[in-house]
């Protein structure tokens, strides 16, 4: 059932999804989708919960040996590959469409940024990482939406595009902008 949700959550738009298409498609009553989840929007948000726990595992742990450079194309690979994957319902979490500014979704939304976050930091071998770092890998996330935007919706980046986007922005957050923040 959840995963007959997550399939149509990512394949469709929130609005075009009923329960009762999800319950037809994974031969159960509607019903029991409400017994087990309540409204189309709980369970809508436990597909995100499960995108959102998903994308934080996929990131490798830290190789002391690999550059940064290299540990960065590696990272942002890997979220390219899962919001290509999961576009649509990734889109839907983050801007909270089909029913308006959603507190509970926000909160996983930002529950997800800060998680990367701290994935990043351990990946990146970052010792002792100040709230000032935590802050620009924030703002990064904002970027990383965008341009992702760009490729996936707008089409008017592709892939490789957006990569070297992303991955050279945030070695260059990393080694340099957010150094000179801190420095003052």
């Amino acid at each position: 059932m959840l995963g007959v949700a997550r399939r149509m959550f990512t394949e469709l738009p929130y609005a075009d999804v009923s329960t009762a298409a999800i319950a037809r498609d994974a031969g159960v009553q509607r019903g029991l989708i409400h017994y087990y989840f309540g409204t189309k929007r709980e369970l809508f948000l436990q597909v995100v919960r499960g995108l959102t726990d998903e994308a934080a595992v996929r990131v490798p742990p830290p190789d002391a040996d690999a550059p940064l450079a290299e540990t960065v194309e590696l990272c942002v690979d890997l979220f390219l590959d899962t919001a290509e994957a999961n576009a649509t319902t990734w889109f839907a979490a983050v801007d909270a469409e089909g029913f308006g500014q959603d507190a509970e979704l926000l909160r996983i939304v930002n529950r997800t940024r800060d998680l990367t976050v701290e994935s990043l930091l351990t990946v990146l071998r970052v010792p002792d990482p100040s709230e000032t770092l935590r802050a620009v890998l924030r703002t990064y996330s904002g970027l990383a939406d965008a341009a992702t935007r760009q490729w996936l919706q707008e089409k008017t980046l592709d892939r490789g595009q957006v990569h070297t986007l992303l991955a050279r922005s945030l070695l260059l957050l990393l080694t340099d902008i957010a150094p000179a923040m801190e420095r003052g």
